[in-house]
């Protein structure tokens, strides 16, 4: 089973190309404030090349509205499957902080990560397969968009707490590069200890 098949298991089951029409048709009833889209009109790269629907004009068109076409018989919702822990914990995190989705993925991600601290310090395989399971599930179960906005909201924690470290003599980036050959060394240490089972 592909990924995209264990996707499409999560989704509304729409009749073919009908999906992509009506979450178009959606998002494109407002100029974009972005790009400065027309109605109707695709969203613009700076250099004018069609893009996908820029995030401000999405958050003012609004969270699409499968609940009506569900009414309209545009498609069958299937039976969810049981959900996942990580998804528990995403939505506990978002009922107990008052927090969006992308925010309580990041939270529920991190705090998955953090209590695996000690199997990641000894670079335990089913550690690791844990947490691949984990992030995976939210991007099967989020889609494109969402995956893309829990990266951003992650990207943007490591990037405060690097600076954090960093401290206010220190260039962030230049923290941020002497971590991440850290953790290369430190893969590649293991590797050449363990052996590659790759081959």
């Amino acid at each position: 089973m592909t990924e995209s098949d264990r996707w499409g298991k999560w989704r509304p089951q729409f009749r073919s190309g009908e999906e992509t029409k009506r979450v178009r048709t959606w998002y494109r009833q407002i100029v974009c404030s972005t790009c400065n889209a027309d109605t109707g009109r695709a969203c613009r790269t700076a250099s004018g090349h069609p893009t996908e629907h820029h995030r401000a004009r999405r958050d003012a068109a609004g969270p699409l509205p499968y609940e009506q076409w569900r009414k309209e018989g545009l498609f069958q919702t299937p039976t969810p499957p049981t959900r996942p822990a990580i998804l528990k914990a995403s939505e506990e995190a978002r009922t107990q902080l008052g927090i969006d989705q992308s925010l309580g993925d990041a939270v529920a991600i991190v705090s998955h990560v953090l209590a695996n601290r000690l199997g990641l310090a000894l670079g335990d395989e089913a550690t690791l397969d844990r947490l691949d399971d984990a992030a995976r599930t939210l991007a099967l179960a989020r889609g494109p968009i969402a995956s893309a906005d829990l990266v951003t909201v992650l990207a943007v924690q490591v990037a405060e707490l690097t600076a954090a470290t960093a401290g206010p003599h220190d260039d962030p980036d230049a923290v941020f590069t002497t971590m991440v050959r850290e953790w290369v060394r430190l893969a590649r240490q293991q590797r050449d200890a363990y052996g590659d089972d790759s081959e």
